[in-house]
């Protein structure tokens, strides 16, 4: 019984990340707890059993998106291109996870959950940057800090009304040839 329990457990954590992960995108983070819930087919009591609160929620959903992203970026072989591949899908998850993004901006720069997000973010950018930087494919000025800077403005754009997929497409564009190198 024990195990059958764990099992649920873990099982209604998933649901609940995938139905926050659906409503924040429809309707941002501020978006009822309850509506989240509802939608993952668990009890209030359930929900905050897992996550006691918003911001639990959303550390967990920042989490998982780093640790898809440097499972991505594990499987690429840095070369003097992979940049061209890390970055694309840097930016398009920064996109989709653009209503967690704004939250995340409004909270304290000293807050420790969003310096550690930092520095993975960091970390797994750094070898394509440098791989990069040494090719000469891209500005020798480049750092990982400026791809971070760029993917949440990209997430803000995605948050703007009426700037729609043109505009977040030509702001994408845009920051890519940021990166190449010049003259």
């Amino acid at each position: 019984m024990a195990v059958k329990r764990r099992a649920d457990f873990a099982e209604n954590r998933v649901r609940i990340l995938e139905a926050a992960d659906e409503i924040f995108v429809e309707r941002g983070v501020g978006a009822p707890l309850d509506s989240i819930a509802q939608r993952a087919g668990v009890g209030r009591a359930t929900f905050f059993r897992h996550f006691p609160d918003r911001r639990a929620l959303i550390n967990e959903m920042l989490d998982l998106f780093l640790s898809k992203l440097e499972e991505t970026s594990s499987k690429l072989d840095v070369t003097e291109t992979s940049i061209n591949e890390i970055t694309p899908m840097f930016y398009d998850q920064m996109i989709h996870y653009a209503p967690v993004a704004d939250f995340l901006r409004a909270q304290s720069r000293e807050d420790p959950v969003l310096l550690e997000a930092i520095d993975r973010f960091h970390a797994l950018l750094r070898p394509h940057v440098q791989a990069a930087i040494s090719a000469g494919t891209v500005r020798e000025d480049l750092r990982e800090a400026d791809i971070v800077i760029f993917a949440v403005m990209l997430a803000a754009a995605a948050t703007t009304p009426n700037i729609g997929p043109e505009g977040r497409r030509a702001a994408y564009d845009l920051m890519m040839r940021g990166l190449q190198k010049q003259g």
